[in-house]
């Protein structure tokens, strides 16, 4: 019999909170820094907030 256990990565979340930078050109050729932030599946669980044992 498995035991299921609450996934160490997020915490049962079932996913995560990421943040991607990079800078991007404007319409005026002009340089900008942007933020994208993101929800993510968990990579430990695969997004299913678990881990079995």
């Amino acid at each position: 019999m498995t035991e299921q256990q609450t996934c160490p990565g997020c915490g049962g979340a079932r996913g995560t909170e990421k943040t991607e930078h990079s800078v991007e050109t404007d319409g005026q050729g002009h340089q900008q820094p942007v933020r994208r932030t993101f929800w993510s599946p968990c990579s430990v669980c695969a997004g299913s907030g678990v881990l079995h044992r």
